[in-house]
Protein backbone atom coordinates (compact mmCIF):
# COMPACT_ATOMS: atom_id res chain seq x y z
CA UNK A 1 0.00 0.00 0.00
CA UNK A 2 1.30 3.36 -0.87
CA UNK A 3 1.52 5.71 1.91
CA UNK A 4 0.29 9.68 2.10
CA UNK A 5 3.34 11.85 3.14
CA UNK A 6 2.21 15.39 3.87
CA UNK A 7 4.70 18.22 5.13
CA UNK A 8 4.25 20.56 7.30
CA UNK A 9 5.48 23.74 5.36
CA UNK A 10 4.60 26.86 7.72
CA UNK A 11 2.74 27.86 10.42
CA UNK A 12 0.98 31.08 11.05
CA UNK A 13 -0.58 32.33 14.24
CA UNK A 14 -4.13 33.44 14.50
CA UNK A 15 -6.55 33.63 17.49
CA UNK A 16 -4.41 31.42 19.85
CA UNK A 17 -4.28 28.43 17.32
CA UNK A 18 -1.63 27.58 14.88
CA UNK A 19 -2.74 26.82 11.17
CA UNK A 20 -0.29 24.43 9.68
CA UNK A 21 -0.01 24.37 6.12
CA UNK A 22 1.03 21.16 4.51
CA UNK A 23 0.85 19.45 1.55
CA UNK A 24 -0.28 16.29 0.10
CA UNK A 25 -1.76 13.88 -2.47
CA UNK A 26 -4.19 11.12 -1.45
CA UNK A 27 -3.38 7.67 -2.12
CA UNK A 28 -5.70 4.86 -2.84
CA UNK A 29 -6.42 2.75 0.44
CA UNK A 30 -8.44 0.13 -1.38
CA UNK A 31 -8.10 -1.24 -5.10
CA UNK A 32 -10.49 -2.11 -7.08
CA UNK A 33 -10.68 -2.73 -10.76
CA UNK A 34 -11.72 0.36 -13.11
CA UNK A 35 -11.75 2.34 -10.15
CA UNK A 36 -10.26 5.86 -10.22
CA UNK A 37 -9.05 7.83 -6.87
CA UNK A 38 -11.05 10.42 -5.59
CA UNK A 39 -9.79 13.79 -5.83
CA UNK A 40 -9.70 16.47 -3.10
CA UNK A 41 -10.96 20.04 -4.71
CA UNK A 42 -11.03 21.70 -1.18
CA UNK A 43 -10.22 21.70 2.16
CA UNK A 44 -11.35 25.03 4.93
CA UNK A 45 -7.90 27.17 5.42
CA UNK A 46 -4.19 25.54 4.52
CA UNK A 47 -3.84 23.01 7.10
CA UNK A 48 -4.83 21.99 10.69
CA UNK A 49 -5.32 25.29 13.19
CA UNK A 50 -3.12 23.29 16.24
CA UNK A 51 -4.39 25.54 19.74
CA UNK A 52 -1.95 27.13 20.90
CA UNK A 53 0.33 24.78 23.51
CA UNK A 54 -1.29 21.58 21.82
CA UNK A 55 1.98 19.30 20.50
CA UNK A 56 2.18 17.57 17.44
CA UNK A 57 6.04 15.19 17.21
CA UNK A 58 6.52 12.95 14.56
CA UNK A 59 4.11 11.28 12.29
CA UNK A 60 0.31 11.09 12.61
CA UNK A 61 -1.80 8.36 10.94
CA UNK A 62 -5.10 8.98 9.45
CA UNK A 63 -7.97 6.76 8.22
CA UNK A 64 -10.96 7.90 6.66
CA UNK A 65 -13.50 7.56 3.93
CA UNK A 66 -14.48 9.54 1.08
CA UNK A 67 -17.95 9.09 0.55
CA UNK A 68 -19.54 8.65 -2.96
CA UNK A 69 -20.63 12.81 -2.96
CA UNK A 70 -16.92 13.45 -1.99
CA UNK A 71 -17.95 14.08 1.59
CA UNK A 72 -15.17 13.12 4.87
CA UNK A 73 -16.59 10.96 7.53
CA UNK A 74 -15.12 8.24 9.75
CA UNK A 75 -12.03 10.46 10.30
CA UNK A 76 -9.78 8.74 12.40
CA UNK A 77 -6.08 10.35 13.54
CA UNK A 78 -3.41 8.69 15.88
CA UNK A 79 0.00 9.35 16.37
CA UNK A 80 2.29 11.51 19.05
CA UNK A 81 0.04 14.63 19.21
CA UNK A 82 -2.00 15.99 22.22
CA UNK A 83 -5.56 14.56 22.24
CA UNK A 84 -6.43 18.63 21.36
CA UNK A 85 -4.19 18.62 18.45
CA UNK A 86 -5.05 15.32 16.55
CA UNK A 87 -8.78 16.98 17.51
CA UNK A 88 -7.97 19.06 15.24
CA UNK A 89 -6.40 17.48 12.67
CA UNK A 90 -9.30 15.55 12.52
CA UNK A 91 -11.76 18.36 12.08
CA UNK A 92 -9.64 19.66 9.39
CA UNK A 93 -9.41 16.18 7.43
CA UNK A 94 -13.31 15.91 8.27
CA UNK A 95 -13.64 19.89 6.19
CA UNK A 96 -12.13 18.63 3.06
CA UNK A 97 -14.29 18.11 -0.13
CA UNK A 98 -12.97 15.45 -2.64
CA UNK A 99 -14.60 14.36 -6.21
CA UNK A 100 -15.39 11.29 -5.26
CA UNK A 101 -13.79 7.98 -6.85
CA UNK A 102 -15.23 6.54 -9.84
CA UNK A 103 -15.87 2.60 -10.32
CA UNK A 104 -17.14 1.59 -13.62
CA UNK A 105 -17.92 5.13 -14.52
CA UNK A 106 -19.91 5.40 -10.76
CA UNK A 107 -19.00 7.04 -7.67
CA UNK A 108 -18.18 4.90 -4.95
CA UNK A 109 -16.76 5.39 -1.11
CA UNK A 110 -13.75 4.33 -0.63
CA UNK A 111 -11.20 4.29 2.52
CA UNK A 112 -7.97 6.25 2.30
CA UNK A 113 -5.19 6.16 4.74
CA UNK A 114 -1.86 8.11 5.14
CA UNK A 115 0.64 10.12 7.26
CA UNK A 116 1.41 13.18 8.17
CA UNK A 117 4.69 14.27 8.18
CA UNK A 118 5.05 16.65 11.22
CA UNK A 119 8.97 16.33 11.64
CA UNK A 120 9.67 18.84 8.82
CA UNK A 121 10.76 22.52 10.06
CA UNK A 122 8.17 24.78 8.64
CA UNK A 123 9.79 26.41 5.32
CA UNK A 124 12.63 23.54 4.28
CA UNK A 125 11.84 21.07 1.49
Amino acid sequence: MTVLLAGLMACAHRGGETEVARRDTPVRAEAGENQSDPVRKSCKGHGPRIPEGETVNGIVRAAYLVGADGKVTDVTVTGKASPAALKAIQRFIAGCVYAPALRDGKPVTVRWRGELDFTRVPGSR
